[in-house]
């Protein structure tokens, strides 16, 4: 039974001590009543915002109840107010309804069950009312970051297909000069920055929840605990580090490179609000959010989740501030310090795991971030194998190249060409089938090497259709972004060869290399 706080203000004690008997006989016991006896002592109570409630007098010496009641709301107060008088009088009801009163009582007609039954009906009134607004501001941020995240998506593919051929340009002249050539050093140069804008652009996917994963199930303690030297190079050494892995933590389904990102993200962004040192804690538990909790928050889910959290002793975020951290380029940082797509990437992250995410702050008293994410029931993690990297592949294979993108086209061509393949070209999936059944191929194709999204008919689309007609036909999949048709909502399903934009010459050779021998 949740406590009710009552700020009783009247001049008179003796109606504070009938208040009071009032009260006691309502028969439980979750009423705390104070009391004051001024105008000024209830305005220094109510800017402290510790009362569930207010009784308010009429007549409080050479001030009214009213007064105090336009004062309450014009400085922000939201719990209510019920005004008290000796007699009834129509036109103060009124005057105090206009006002923003919750109830109008007259205090000789007042019995225990009239007083809990306005107390009550008052306090649920706001409550119930407050948790509209926050669900209300809530649905608009999740709105609000879909908008953003389709747009971000959206922008991040198309710079990704220009950052294909500028990167595959420069990879490909690289390797006809020697490297003590002046020009060699130039084109390392291009292939560098053209690298930092795909990372860039990752960051954005990531928050776009468009970014290509590969999950599996895990223990989160195994991702902390690998991560911690890393974290601590990241932070500087007068702040003190102290990971809490829980106990009998229960398995999520995640990306571990996702993981890693989230976490990397969060801790700098505590070391930077931590300029003079601090402690900064990283701590993983079980939780149950509950039904009544998920009924509170937009998208979110009852059940059992693991909760990741970090939390520091800094500089604290402002109310202001917290409405939009997640906003992608928002930052408190000087120009050049950071991006602003640190927790927008996170929260795109946590997002795209069927997660939910929530921060505490306050001015001067540190920050919490706490991410949760659904537990899975299976006996044991999946195992990933990595395969090693070899030197640059060649062949002999034929390859249908479908590329909506004249200049990606192009180079794709040009680079498959040197390594010795014979390639065809298509605009799009309708060109590549009206091929695949002309005369214009002499022999077959070995590989389908296709863009996702395009006009007329997309990648997948073409995928269905040529794997019922042409079975031995191998297929990689390309694009600035992962189309939710191929990808559900990111997630790559088993068996799915699939190539980021964009790419090196090198990141290509290998993985055509790899799916056609396997």
């Amino acid at each position: 039974m949740d406590l009710i706080r009552i700020l009783l203000v009247d001049d008179d004690e003796d109606d504070y001590l009938i208040t009071q008997d009032l009260l006691a006989d309502i028969g439980d016991n979750r009423y705390v009543l104070d009391w004051v006896a001024t105008y000024e002592a209830a305005t220094n109570k109510i800017v402290q915002n510790a009362h569930d409630i207010y009784l308010v007098d009429l007549r409080l010496g050479k001030f009214s109840g009213l007064e105090l009641l336009r004062w309450a709301v014009a400085s922000g107060c939201k719990a209510p107010v019920i005004l008290l008088t000796g007699q009834g009088d129509h036109q103060v009801d009124l005057e105090a309804m206009e006002a923003g009163a919750a109830d109008y009582l007259v205090k000789g007609q007042i019995n225990p069950q009239i007083l809990e039954r306005s107390i009550r009906y008052a306090v649920e009134r706001y409550r119930a009312q407050a948790e509209r607004l926050k669900l209300e501001a809530e649905l608009r941020q999740a709105q609000k970051m879909e908008a953003i995240g389709h747009m971000a998506g959206g922008i991040a593919h198309d710079f990704n297909n220009v950052l294909t051929a500028i990167l595959s340009y420069a990879s490909l002249a690289r390797r006809h000069v020697l490297p003590d050539h002046p020009v060699y050093s130039k084109l390392v140069g291009i292939e560098e920055s053209s690298q930092r804008a795909a990372n860039l652009t990752q960051q954005l996917l990531a928050f776009a929840r468009r970014q290509v994963v590969a999950p599996r199930i895990l223990n989160l303690n195994d991702v902390v605990l690998n991560l911690n030297k890393l974290l601590r190079r990241l932070i500087n050494a007068d702040i003190e580090l102290v990971t809490l892995p829980g106990q009998n933590l229960g398995l999520v389904k995640v990306d571990p490179g996702q993981v890693e990102q989230v976490m990397v993200n969060l801790v700098v962004n505590a070391r930077d609000a931590m300029p003079e040192g601090g402690k900064l804690t990283i701590r993983t538990e079980n939780k149950v959010l509950t039904p009544q909790y998920a009924h509170q928050h937009v998208d979110v889910t009852s059940g059992e989740y693991v909760c990741l959290s970090v939390s520091d002793t800094g500089i604290g975020m402002t109310d202001e501030v917290k409405a939009r951290i997640f906003d992608p380029f928002f930052t408190t940082k000087e120009p050049g310090k950071g991006t602003g797509l640190g927790l927008a990437t996170c929260y795109g992250i946590v997002k795209q795991n069927g997660g939910h995410i929530q921060v505490e702050s306050q001015p001067g008293k540190g920050t919490t971030f706490y991410i949760y994410l659904p537990c899975v029931a299976v006996a044991e993690a999946e195992r990933v194998v990595r395969e090693p990297e070899s030197l640059l592949p060649q062949g002999e294979e034929s390859i249908l190249l479908v590329e909506d993108e004249p200049a990606v086209c192009q180079i794709v061509t040009e680079l498959l060409e040197q390594q010795g393949y014979t390639v065809y070209t298509a605009v799009n999936g309708e060109d590549a089938l009206r091929l695949l059944e002309s005369d214009e191929m002499p022999g077959k194709v070995d590989l389908l090497l296709t863009d996702i999204v395009m006009p007329r008919l997309a990648g997948t689309a073409l995928a269905d259709k040529v794997r019922g007609r042409y079975p031995e036909l191998k297929i990689i999949f390309m694009s600035g972004y992962a189309d939710e048709s191929l990808t559900k909502q990111g997630t790559l399903e088993a068996g799915t060869a699939f190539i980021q934009k964009p790419f090196t010459m090198e990141v290509l050779a290998r993985k055509i290399r790899q799916v056609l021998d396997a």
